[in-house]
């Protein structure tokens, strides 16, 4: 699948660009998740999982209730 990638690059993208592009997103990131969220993010998809459970154990473990969903939440 990489192979695929590399070939529709454009001329003009360079690592360089990559580079920028990637710490650009993790930033936003930030910005709009926070910290925590935007590692998590970033994360392979497996060890993203992983770190999701864990945070569903502590909020469960601290007595949150899920039984209603989370609504009514905006910026």
């Amino acid at each position: 699948m990489n192979d695929a990638i590399e070939k529709q690059k454009p001329d003009w993208w360079s690592p360089a660009l990559a580079t920028r592009i990637r710490e650009s997103s993790y930033e936003f990131h930030v910005r709009e998740f926070g910290e925590q969220m935007a590692r998590i993010n970033f994360l392979p998809l497996e060890e993203r999982r992983k770190e999701i459970a864990k945070i569903y154990d502590h909020a469960k473990a601290k007595g949150v209730k899920f039984d209603k969903p989370a609504e009514g939440f905006t910026r």
